[in-house]
């Protein structure tokens, strides 16, 4: 019985001596600002292309505030600002969350000093390295311009550029495992080799773009989900879409599909990616990228991959998705048959034309009063040319202010109301505002919506020399 007690007591001496070394989590971040007193000062971390505030702080009178809290911070790029919003400076947090910094609000990177963050106090060694490397080539870009020496002053530039290259190397080869040497890495652009050529003997002239676009994430770590709280992630895959990605949907399909993998594993990785492409493409100006955005909901935002959206959310995605589409560019949209302003029921997909125009509209709306004449204009100038218009009046308000309309404008095209509420055509056809104008070919598929009556030569002409160049 005394064995198993002294037994005992042991465990429970180990376990509080444990208790006592055992760091408890949570995050403890202590400033002390020279030159400031009395206000308040915010926690902010970047994510994406935005910016978010994630805590704020009283400034005592002799400068100094804390952040706390019970819970750690995600890893990631985080700032300070000031309540006026004109100064900020930058701190890491990640393994490290119990820390204090102190500087003056005249140069925060010359006069900071570090406690407790050896990371921290690496980054603005860095900064103060860099800094002062700024200044140098400032001086030496002026006297490659003015000065007696240009070409050594040039020499001298190279020379200060692979200096602060052999910096960055030579810290991310010693401090490999912190977010710093992430963020460098990813900040990194392929360098070109050069151009290879041809069977012909002449250079390939594509070979530098597909060598960059190959090459352009080959430092970037997919997988390390804190680089989507840095500065530097969100402009690489901002460019990737938008200038490395020819600007078709299924184009855009590909490179979205192709992001999303390389996440692999990483929660926070995966879901700044499937989120932020998806509410990109979903609010595009560019039309038919909505077929990137209904790609996207299909593929990711089911249950168990989205679990970062509610259950109401989520279903709120999919439904839109579901809506657009019948409707995306390509598709033959829902059927519409409704009776024209002589109570005679007409049909769309009836239309025998090289182009049909759908063309949502409503008497009482001011945008539509200007586009209608225009529209008018148009079609009188192409009567006999294969297109037809289909006109969807949306406000079943008065049928005798319509054929009013109608008459007094000489409308000379097919002019339908549902007078009779049987279709659903604003939810079919996402009708959220008028005019709206859909173009249909000869076999009722949709080649362009939501355009201006300005542009429909333009979509004809394009329309046509591709048909004709696939025919060739």
């Amino acid at each position: 019985m005394k064995t198993k007690t002294t037994f005992l007591s042991s465990l429970f001496i180990i376990a509080t001596a444990l208790s006592v070394y055992a760091a408890p989590k949570g995050h403890d971040l202590k400033f002390n600002l020279t030159g400031l007193k009395n206000t308040i000062c915010f926690l902010g971390c970047h994510y994406g292309d935005k910016d978010y505030i994630q805590d704020t702080a009283k400034v005592d009178v002799k400068g100094n505030f804390e952040f706390a809290g019970e819970k750690e911070l995600p890893g990631g790029v985080y700032f300070i600002m000031m309540k006026s919003k004109a100064k900020y400076f930058e701190i890491i947090i990640d393994k490290e969350q119990k820390f204090a910094m102190t500087a003056d609000t005249v140069d925060f990177i010359k006069s900071m000093k570090v406690a407790g963050s050896d990371e921290n106090k690496l980054f603005y060694e860095y900064l103060k390295y860099v800094t002062t490397k700024h200044d140098d080539q400032v001086a030496l870009e002026k006297q490659a311009k003015d000065g007696p020496d240009k070409e050594g002053a040039k020499v001298k530039m190279d020379t200060l550029d692979a200096q602060v290259i052999r910096y960055k190397k030579d810290f991310i080869k010693i401090h490999s495992d912190m977010l710093l040497s992430k963020v460098f890495n990813a900040a990194e652009e392929p360098v070109i080799p050069p151009t290879p050529k041809l069977a012909n003997g002449r250079p390939d002239s594509t070979f530098a773009f597909r060598y960059y676009k190959t090459h352009y994430f080959d430092n970037v770590d997919f997988t390390d989900g804190r680089l989507v709280r840095s500065p530097v992630f969100y402009p690489k895959i901002k460019e990737y879409l938008e200038r490395l990605t020819v600007q078709d949907p299924d184009s855009i399909i590909t490179a979205a599909d192709y992001l999303v993998q390389k996440a692999g594993k990483d929660k926070d990785m995966f879901k700044f990616l499937v989120a932020y492409i998806t509410s990109t493409y979903e609010s595009s100006n560019i039309m038919g990228m909505d077929k990137v955005f209904v790609h996207m909901a299909e593929k990711y935002y089911t249950p168990d991959q989205a679990d970062w959206v509610s259950a109401s959310q989520l279903e709120k995605i999919r439904s839109r998705a579901e809506q657009l589409k019948p409707v995306l560019v390509g598709k033959v949209p829902p059927s519409l048959v409704m009776p024209d302003s002589n109570n005679v029921m007409q049909a769309f997909d009836s239309i025998h034309a090289d182009f049909t125009i759908l063309y949502f509209w409503d008497f009482d709306c001011g945008h539509c009063q200007k586009e209608t004449p225009i529209l008018i204009r148009w079609y009188d100038s192409i009567k006999g040319e294969g297109i037809e218009v289909y006109s969807i009046q949306t406000n079943e308000s008065s049928t005798t202010k319509w054929k009013d309309y109608v008459k007094a404008h000489k409308l000379d095209w097919i002019n339908v109301m549902d007078i009779y509420h049987t279709s659903n055509f604003r939810h079919d056809y996402d009708v959220l505002t008028t005019p709206m104008i859909y173009l249909l070919d000869e076999n009722k598929k949709i080649i362009a919506k939501k355009i201006n009556t300005e542009d429909l030569d333009k979509v004809i002409k394009h329309f046509k020399d591709m048909k004709y160049k696939k025919k060739a």
